[in-house]
């Protein structure tokens, strides 16, 4: 049986003079199409990529609901986004372990100098947690919950759907050009984020996270409307060192992760010596890889803090 393929998301084109209503519908339309496209390969297990690209599209479709909830709230759209939280949490927990077997393992090899080989130890226990998982992820999403998004999505596309339970006001709001609405919410993303960075340096492994939040809502947003701005170096600069930030935070966030997963490795042996010493070298090693990591983070948030926005103009 040949693998699965997994496929990356297609460009959103929009025009410059789209109304939100109708720019809407075309990103729908790509985010539609990213999922469906993955989920054969997440529900076979045997491509990895096939999970997270579908936790992508899961987290990119919750962030442009909330978007346009912002603006008019509405109950079909707060519907689907909860089916999609469903989906994202359970396949959240099946990419976990395999970002944890296929980097976090083999990024451990510096510890053979110690005669400590974490994979030889670790990944015996590590595998049957990630079958669980990818069991999970694979029920979630042949049920009703991805079942009833699909239907949702595709309703979406086809029509009125997200439209009709608003009030007429609202639905005029919709004829905004999507211009001035990506703008307006660019703007307040980029100030929560820059917020949320403030006095970065001090800022504890949990604020850390919820910066890398707020910048990859920011990101998204800005790949989402991107199309309707000149296609200039301003625009590729600005969200090319927003996703390096965004990346290196993901790297110390994994920190984070990978404890959390060193702990459930580690329950109901707490009298195994040989598994506990392991752990607490694995998680003295993330440690220090983190406050490695923190420092490059430093950096690029100040370069990215004093980076012009594209979409002021």
């Amino acid at each position: 049986m040949s693998l699965p393929e997994s496929h990356r998301s297609a460009p959103i084109l929009l025009a410059h003079d789209d109304t939100i209503r109708v720019a809407a519908g075309r990103i729908v339309t790509i985010l539609r199409d990213h999922l469906a496209a993955n989920i054969p390969a997440a529900i076979d297990g045997r491509n990895a990529e096939g999970v997270h690209q579908v936790r992508v599209a899961l987290r990119r479709f919750r962030v442009l609901t909330r978007l346009l909830q912002r603006d008019n709230p509405n109950v079909v759209l707060e519907g689907a986004s909860a089916h999609a939280k469903v989906l994202a949490k359970a396949v959240g927990d099946a990419r976990n372990w395999d970002v944890f077997l296929m980097t976090t393992l083999p990024s451990l090899q510096p510890l053979g100098l110690m005669d400590l080989d974490a994979t030889k130890t670790l990944a015996p226990r590590a595998e049957p947690m990630r079958r669980s998982a990818y069991a999970q992820a694979r029920q979630a999403l042949t049920g009703q919950d991805a079942a009833q998004l699909q239907t949702i999505l595709d309703q979406m596309v086809e029509g009125e759907l997200w439209v009709t339970p608003l009030a007429a006001m609202a639905q005029d709001s919709l004829q905004e050009p999507a211009i001035d609405f990506s703008a307006r919410h660019l703007e307040r993303l980029h100030r929560k984020a820059l917020r949320a960075g403030r006095d970065f340096a001090l800022l504890p492994p949990q604020d850390r996270h919820r910066l890398r939040v707020a910048l990859k809502k920011l990101r998204y947003t800005a790949e989402f409307f991107r199309g309707l701005y000149a296609d200039s170096d301003q625009t590729k600069d600005f969200i090319k060192k927003l996703s390096a930030l965004q990346d290196v935070l993901g790297m110390d966030s994994d920190v984070l992760t990978t404890r959390y997963l060193l702990a459930r490795l580690g329950e109901g042996a707490e009298d195994d010596a040989r598994l506990q010493h392991m752990l607490g070298a694995v998680t003295g090693f993330l440690c220090g890889h983190q406050i490695a990591v923190h420092r490059d983070a430093h950096l690029r948030w100040r370069k990215f803090r004093r980076h012009r926005t594209f979409w002021s103009g």
